[in-house]
């Protein structure tokens, strides 16, 4: 039997709560042998679970529905259909417009999966217990009803990025969200530290923080957008960055 208190002072403070749930979940299955699974996790949270579970030797496994996909599901035991995937006729639906709808039905981060955009459907995941939710209220988007309906596959069938090139004096948070929001350096220093700014799928507000190649940027109402390479620099000490806009 592992000691959980004792694995939970190895935790960041800000992240016991979800070591614990999952540490929780692996001494049901401990005790009981029946299948057990977490919520979706973001690639930083998949990343925190999964290093303590290594360090303390506990068996798991990684459950998502394509390799495209950047959320997961821990679980311990056989995967047990865990996880729905749906479709809908897709009618120039944006990514934020089944976010916001999702998220007015109750759901939250941690209960919806990937959502993706392809030129027919929209697909996303949702976990299976809450299939009920989806099926009885999730009936219209921007005030159009749909029908939506389960499906096995996933088919991408347009790019997942944009690329975006832009030139920033300097690999800070405020420049480059004022760059890609197309804000004044004061209004994006706000908007950072009003918590609408995420590195790395964690709120960041500190608008001097630098930036890196290869972090992810989500900026609520805005978008989501990996800093992709570096280009070249000018004369005059600027960058030119390729960043990609998820679709």
């Amino acid at each position: 039997m592992i000691n959980k208190d004792l694995i939970l002072k190895s935790a960041l403070s800000k992240d016991r709560v979800l070591v614990s749930s999952i540490l929780d979940k692996y001494i049901k299955y401990d005790k009981t042998g029946i299948n057990t699974y977490s919520n979706f996790l973001d690639e930083r949270e998949l990343k925190v679970v999964t290093d303590i579970l290594k360090r303390n030797k506990i068996t798991y496994n990684i459950y998502k529905k394509i390799d495209e996909c950047e959320k997961s599901i821990i679980y311990f035991g056989k995967y047990d259909n865990f996880v729905t995937t749906y479709k809908i006729k897709n009618t120039d639906f944006k990514h934020k417009d089944i976010l916001g709808t999702l998220f007015s039905l109750g759901y939250d981060n941690s209960s919806i999966g990937d959502i993706f955009i392809s030129n027919d459907y929209v697909y996303f995941t949702n976990l299976t217990r809450l299939n009920p939710v989806i099926e009885n209220q999730f009936n219209m988007i921007k005030n159009t009803y749909i029908d939506i309906e389960k499906t096995d596959e996933i088919i991408l069938d347009r790019d997942r990025f944009m690329d975006i090139k832009v030139v920033v004096p300097s690999y800070r948070l405020d420049v480059i969200v004022g760059k890609l929001s197309n804000l004044s350096r004061n209004d994006s220093t706000k908007y950072i530290k009003d918590g609408m700014v995420l590195i790395n799928y964690e709120e960041v507000n500190n608008p001097s923080k630098t930036i890196s190649i290869g972090d992810i940027i989500s900026i609520r109402r805005v978008g989501k957008f990996k800093i992709d390479s570096e280009l070249l620099i000018s004369k005059k000490g600027n960058y030119l960055l390729n960043i990609k806009k998820y679709n």
